[in-house]
């Protein structure tokens, strides 16, 4: 790649060949660097992508659809191709990789489609949108935030850098993705949540319905922070007294089988989206639970959910509750006689006094005659 300097390091540069037949060799090493540094760091950086993205390796079946056309093709190794290029690999032994600059690559093996967004003339900011299969993405650690992302439906993966991997398929009613960040880091958006970091090995699985009035998140693997969308709140200015609605959110750690559900609706009158979330921990038992309007500050529920703590002791009492009933109710068992012997002596009883009664009537008739 040819450099360019700016006239004032140029200068500089020249300068020491004047300098150097006056100067003795020992200064000269020292006085050389220092000039060749200044006019290093006057020079443009690098560019982290090139115009166009390159196929450098295709097997089997892979074809590619450029913009403003309708017709796929067979891709060719070692051509460019424009942003806004879609790519399909339609057989399970087909494999393919572009690169987007010197040291960033994306990929795909098996069955796979993923396309690429079309930018403005000297852009920096590349954008790959997923359409099925599993693609590897493999950046610099060192890329610059806001300057990759990974887009779906219903997600968007923003600052890229190092290693990725997105599995993405569509289901019955709507779509799945398993996002891993292998190496390096990644943030992760949506409808009413956002993850602001993912590191190394972090994993989790995105679901979504086709119409996005429900979301599922769960985690896999590693430990990241989800921030929950909470609505609107009212706050009242200590110094003024004004009441002013601001933003609520909820931080809640994504851990292995840990889950957030996001359930929405949209209002019939007024078109306002109603949003219900909870969240579950590995156990399964439900630890947030809290439900608003957005654009609505009086319609805001708050959290809803009873705490463990509380919920557990509500267990034990009841428990207690019905062991001291069981208890009562074997005491007269326990006491030497069960109830159908008491039936039968009472039944005797009853017997017993009836003879009495009859002898005591024949008795009197017989006494009136």
């Amino acid at each position: 790649m040819k450099r360019t300097i700016s006239f004032k390091a140029a200068v500089a540069v020249a300068s020491v060949s004047v300098f150097a037949a006056c100067t003795p060799a020992g200064a000269q090493d020292a006085a050389t660097g220092d000039a060749v540094g200044d006019a290093v760091a006057e020079a443009p950086a690098e560019k982290a992508f090139a115009p166009m993205m390159r196929c450098s390796k295709a097997e089997g079946l892979v074809e590619v659809l450029k913009p403003r056309t309708e017709e796929w093709e067979r891709v060719a190794k070692g051509h460019f191709y424009p942003l806004g290029t879609e790519v399909r690999l339609a057989a399970a032994d087909a494999s393919a990789e572009f690169s987007f600059g010197e040291k960033s690559t994306i990929s795909a093996v098996g069955v796979a489609e993923f396309g690429t967004r079309e930018v403005e003339f000297g852009a920096q900011e590349r954008a790959v949108v997923l359409k099925g299969g599993r693609v590897n993405i493999n950046l610099p650690r060192t890329l610059g935030e806001g300057l990759f992302k990974v887009v779906a439906p219903a997600f968007c993966c923003e600052n890229l850098a190092g290693e990725s991997r997105f599995d993405y398929k569509a289901t019955g009613d709507g779509d799945e993705v398993v996002v891993r960040c292998v190496t390096g880091t990644m943030a992760l958006k949506g409808a009413h949540f956002s993850i602001p970091k993912m590191g190394a090995a972090n994993q989790i699985c995105l679901r979504t319905t086709g119409d996005q009035l429900f979301t599922s998140l769960r985690g896999e693997s590693g430990d990241c922070k989800v921030i929950l969308d909470m609505g609107l709140a009212q706050e009242r200015n200590f110094e003024t007294g004004e009441l002013k609605d601001a933003p609520r959110s909820l931080e809640f750690a994504l851990s292995p089988k840990c889950a957030i559900k996001i359930f929405r609706a949209k209002s019939t009158v007024g078109g306002r989206m109603s949003v219900s979330v909870m969240t579950f921990g590995a156990s399964g038992n439900m630890l947030n639970r809290f439900a608003f309007s957005e654009g609505r500050s009086n319609v805001n529920s708050g959290e809803l959910v009873i705490s463990t703590k509380v919920a557990e002791e509500k267990d034990a009492a009841k428990k207690a509750d019905a062991d001291e009933e069981e208890t009562i109710e074997a005491k007269p068992a326990a006491m030497g006689k069960s109830s159908k012997a008491k039936d039968d002596e009472e039944d005797e009883e009853k017997d017993e006094y009836k003879d009495d009664y009859n002898k005591d009537e024949k008795k009197d008739d017989s006494d009136d005659k």
